[in-house]
């Protein structure tokens, strides 16, 4: 009996450990860094690097953080491109400034990604990111941001810059859609509209049958090919 109870425990040691350095794994594929916003807040994100070429920039949504977009992050470094993934003031580590202003965390990642000497930057924004990335956008456009993904943005005006290619995506089927196609139409070119079926808002679109795809589609929107 003693045995068994020897035997029992090493395994679930075993599987403990496996746990443990499988996390490991996945801490070792990016770095956490932090930046300043003019506002004087104090932002965390997590740096995936694979080269200084191209950058991607996630915002993530309300109900969601930085660790929301990991499984894109690691994708995308296994194709040789860096990216960052930021928590908004309020969330996970970062604080914010003397505002509430989200799309101050976007052009301080935006300069932060600019002094690490990167020489393009994508960002990818869903529905609050979205959001946020819009109204960073009205602010100012970066000549080195050049490609746009946003996933249903709640809020913000038409992107009017033509140097910027812009991917909107939306569900058919949720509060969002006429707003966005909205978006789309006002939008400057190059732009595109993709619509999937259904009621999934922004990273939500991320559980359902259509994520496969939605991952295909992004990459080969904000990748070089």
């Amino acid at each position: 009996m003693i045995n068994v109870f020897a035997l029992v425990f090493t395994l679930l040691s075993s599987v403990q450990s496996i746990q443990i350095f499988e996390e490991c794994a996945v801490e070792n594929e990016f770095e956490h860094v932090k930046f300043t916003t003019i506002d004087g807040g104090q932002i965390e994100g997590a740096l995936f690097e694979a080269g200084k070429e191209r950058v991607v920039l996630f915002a993530h949504g309300a109900v969601f953080n930085k660790e929301s977009w990991y499984f894109l992050c690691e994708e995308l470094k296994r194709k040789g491109l860096s990216s960052l993934s930021i928590d908004f003031r309020g969330y996970g580590n970062s604080e914010k400034g003397s505002s509430d202003q989200k799309y101050y965390d976007v052009l301080g990642a935006i300069e932060y990604l600019k002094e690490q000497g990167y020489k393009k930057i994508a960002i990818v924004g869903g529905s609050m990111g979205g959001g946020a990335v819009l109204r960073a956008l009205e602010v100012e456009v970066d000549k080195k941001v050049d490609k746009v993904v946003l996933l249903a943005a709640a809020g913000g005006q038409p992107i009017m810059n033509k140097n910027v290619e812009k991917l909107f995506v939306v569900s058919k089927e949720e509060k969002a859609y006429e707003r966005v196609v909205k978006l789309h139409e006002e939008s400057a070119e190059p732009k595109t509209l993709k619509v999937y079926p259904g009621s999934s808002h922004a990273q939500h679109m991320f559980k359902t049958e259509h994520r496969d795809d939605l991952v295909r589609l992004i990459i080969l929107k904000v990748a070089d090919e």
